[in-house]
């Protein structure tokens, strides 16, 4: 009977954190968005040819306002045509907007492919390949396996680039997905106290870290820094 009972809790215990990684896997589906708009300051825009640059502007704001009014595959057409056409600082954003257009129009494995093969241009910017390998691991969270996800997103992790942050969070959601919940709560927990992350990543450490039950017994001493005012 209590084998009975505590397969019982188990099977509780498992439904929660499916439903906590589900919930926090919304704010993910923005983040493409929101990270991509944040590195279009590497555009290059001192082109010698100005007339080119502004035809290459015109081309991927008309690209958008079809993303923007719901008409992803044509988007994701117009981007790669431009990807496809330029050598420009718009080449790896179109490719990126394309990924993020197919993804839109529900072919994720498209996506992710985009992804992958700008992440392995050694032509392209570094944080460019950098947020492709983090975007191409953010669209794999609901389909593969958890295991598949950290692997992409080590390199990301142990490094110090712009992406770590984030990179750390995904883990951890790829960690609650697997099962393993200590190992996310140490995680969250690492990541609330890292002052190096941006607050938003660090408040949402604490909560996920208060949602799995707190941080594990031997941290729980440990003081958490306060979060800046900036």
């Amino acid at each position: 009977m209590a084998d009975i009972f505590r397969e019982v809790d188990e099977d509780i215990r498992q439904e929660r954190y499916e439903k906590l990684w589900k919930r926090y896997r919304w704010w993910l589906l923005g983040l493409a968005i929101a990270l991509i708009g944040a590195v279009a300051a590497y555009v290059i825009i001192d082109e010698r040819n100005e007339s080119l640059r502004r035809e290459e502007g015109l081309r991927f704001a008309t690209a958008l306002l079809e993303l923007e009014e719901g008409r992803p595959k044509e988007a994701a057409a117009q981007f790669n045509a431009l990807a496809n056409s330029t050598d420009s600082g718009y080449l790896a954003l179109a490719r990126l907007r394309a990924a993020d257009a197919l993804a839109a129009a529900g072919d994720e494995s498209a996506a992710v492919a985009l992804y992958d093969e700008l992440s392995s241009d050694n032509q392209a910017n570094l944080r460019y390949r950098e947020l492709s390998v983090l975007l191409a691991a953010e669209h794999l969270l609901d389909s593969a396996p958890p295991q598949e996800v950290m692997q992409r997103l080590a390199a990301l992790v142990s490094g110090d680039g712009p992406w770590r942050s984030l990179a750390v969070e995904l883990t951890g959601l790829a960690q609650i997905k697997a099962g393993r919940i200590d190992t996310a709560r140490q995680i969250f927990d690492d990541l609330r106290r890292d002052l190096t992350a941006p607050s938003g990543v660090r408040a949402r450490a604490q909560e996920l870290l208060v949602s799995l039950g707190g941080p594990l017994e031997s941290d729980s001493e440990r003081p958490v820094p306060e979060t800046s005012k900036d």
